[in-house]
C-alpha cells in the first residue's frame, strides 16, 4: 500500500488548516479541536493575529489568503469555495488539500484525490 501525501503530512499542518478554515467560515477561533479518527483533542488559544496550537507550541498566523506556521519561510495558501468548500496548498511539501467546513461543528479535510480524509469536531467553548 502506497503512502499518500496526506498520510505523510504533519498532524499540526492538518489541524492548522482545519482551525483556519473554521475561523474563516464562522469568524470564531475554536477552543478545542477533536480528531475524530484518532480520538485526540487539542487545545487552541486565540491570539491577536491567529492562534496557538497548545500541543505543539506553534503559533499560527492568519494571512488574507493563507496561514503561516510559526517561523516557516512559506505561507500555506488557503481559499474558500462556495458555501462550504475550501482548498489549501503547502508549497513546502507540495501537498494539496480540499475540504468542507460550513461553519458548523466539524471540518473534513481530503487529499487531492479524495482517497483519504481527516475529520475534526470543533468547539468554540
Amino acid at each position: 500500500m502506497s503512502e499518500t501525501a496526506i498520510e505523510r503530512d504533519r498532524p499540526l499542518l492538518r489541524r492548522a488548516i482545519a482551525v483556519t478554515a473554521h475561523y474563516r467560515r464562522t469568524g470564531r477561533c475554536p477552543a478545542i479541536i477533536h480528531s475524530l479518527g484518532g480520538g485526540d483533542s487539542f487545545e487552541i488559544r486565540p491570539t491577536r493575529n491567529g492562534f496557538l496550537d497548545c500541543a505543539s507550541g506553534v503559533e499560527v498566523t492568519f494571512r488574507p489568503f493563507a496561514l503561516l506556521l510559526g517561523g516557516a519561510p512559506q505561507a500555506i495558501e488557503l481559499g474558500l469555495e462556495g458555501d462550504i468548500g475550501f482548498f489549501a496548498y503547502d508549497p513546502g511539501t507540495e501537498t494539496r488539500f480540499a475540504g468542507r467546513c460550513g461553519g458548523g461543528a466539524s471540518v473534513t479535510l481530503y487529499d487531492l484525490a479524495s482517497n483519504d480524509f481527516f475529520q475534526y469536531a470543533v468547539s468554540d467553548d
